[in-house]
Order: C-alpha cells, then sequence, then structure tokens
C-alpha cells in the first residue's frame, strides 16, 4: 500500500512526530493535525475494506 501526502500534510505529520519524538508523548492540535489524521483514517479504511472486527478489537 501507498500513501502519498501533499507538501503541507507531510510537514504536518512531520510537526507531529517531532514533537512525540521530542516529549515522549503523541499530542495532538486542534485543527490541521486532527485533519490530517481523520484523512489518513479515512484512507485506511477504504484501503483495509472490510476491516475484520477481531483486528480492531486487538488495537484497542
Amino acid at each position: 500500500m501507498k500513501i502519498e501526502l501533499n507538501e503541507h500534510e507531510a510537514l504536518t505529520l512531520y510537526r507531529l512526530l517531532c514533537r512525540w519524538e521530542s516529549t515522549g508523548k503523541l499530542t495532538v492540535s486542534v485543527g490541521e493535525e486532527t485533519r490530517l489524521l481523520w484523512d489518513l483514517q479515512c484512507v485506511l479504511e477504504k484501503e483495509l475494506e472490510p476491516v475484520d472486527e477481531a483486528i480492531t478489537k486487538r488495537l484497542v
């Protein structure tokens, strides 16, 4: 599977990951970071459907 990001999305994800690396906490700011993660979730849902419920339960 290949997921493509535009430059703005890539920079947003990079900032989120850098903050996670420096603080040890994965925090998401409201706005562009939240939107990016929602968009990525939608892409993954489309690519992985149908998602087995047993798999998603293991992730929680």
